[in-house]
């Protein structure tokens, strides 16, 4: 599956414990290894010192101060059907405010796109990528591909087994109605 990398800084972060846009990247390449995803070079997209509340610039108004033009290429990118899956390293760099997550979460479901990320646990959420969490999560992809290939296999083989069971309660209410 082809993917795409998206990574952000902010003006508003510095001074906080921010990581800069080689290292995310350095991240979100291992997490694509992991995932069995890969990324192509043209597919990593940075904005820098770009606020996660300013929305991608093909989605921005005239009265938008600032607009993201990485995360606007890699909309298109989705648009043009080159990228199955997002992946970032905290969910907060795809934004801070309700409006551009959930903008994007529609955006992401109507293209069947996945977030990949790591376990919230491992990286340590703070207030913002709880929130991003939250507004994201249906669409969020914390498993690998291989994973979620063996729950959706363990899934259906229980799904199998519920309707043996229903076909065989069925059964056993039919020969009791002909006592």
């Amino acid at each position: 599956m082809n993917a795409c990398i998206y990574t952000r800084t902010s003006r508003a972060e510095k001074g906080e414990n921010t990581t800069s846009i080689s290292k995310q990247i350095e991240h979100c390449v291992a997490l694509a290894r992991r995932h069995g995803l890969s990324v192509r070079e043209d597919h990593i997209y940075s904005d820098e010192e770009i606020v996660g509340t300013a929305m991608p610039t093909c989605w921005a108004t005239e009265f938008d101060d600032l607009a993201r033009p990485a995360l606007s290429a890699m909309i298109e990118s989705i648009e043009a059907g080159k990228v199955s899956r997002v992946i970032v390293r905290r969910p907060e760099k795809l934004g801070t405010s309700y409006e551009v997550l959930n903008a994007l979460d529609g955006f992401f479901k109507h293209h069947k796109i996945a977030v990949v990320l790591e376990e919230p646990d491992a990286i340590g959420l703070d207030p913002r990528g709880k929130f991003a969490m939250e507004v994201l999560k249906d669409v969020m992809q914390l498993d690998t591909e291989a994973e979620c290939a063996r729950k959706e296999k363990a899934r259906a083989q229980k799904l199998a087994e519920l309707q043996r069971l229903k076909d065989r309660v069925k059964r056993l209410e039919a020969e009791i109605s002909e006592l």
